[in-house]
């Protein structure tokens, strides 16, 4: 009987487990079709009113200038809080930490500004 069970069992979690992973795909191949629809369905529904097409993408063009700002002030607050941060710095080791900052960044900038 324990022969049966250490046989069975492995095999029937095995099965079980392949069906469940079968389903599991047609489950996500339904929901791409269904959101495939909606999209579908929404596109229609934007190319009959102009006006709410062009509100949405006002909108949409004033979140990403939302997020751009937000960029800009979280570059700036770095800024501020590096400035602040060699305020904090004694005389003596100020020179030698701006060496050290310089050279580790100077080459990631260079990149930076050659992919732009």
């Amino acid at each position: 009987m324990a022969d049966l069970e250490e046989t069975l069992v492995p095999l029937v979690r095995s099965t079980l487990s392949e069906v469940l992973q079968a389903e599991g795909l047609v489950t996500e191949a339904m929901r791409d079709l269904v959101r495939d629809e909606i999209k579908a369905y929404m596109r229609a529904k934007l190319e009959e009113d102009p006006v709410l097409k062009q509100e949405i993408k006002d909108a949409l063009n004033l979140y990403l200038e939302a997020r751009a700002k937000e960029f800009l002030a979280t570059v700036r607050l770095a800024k501020a809080g590096t400035k602040m941060s060699f305020a904090m710095l004694p005389e003596n080791l100020k020179d030698d930490i701006k060496s050290e900052i310089m050279g580790m960044f100077e080459a990631e900038i260079a990149e930076f500004m050659e992919r732009m």
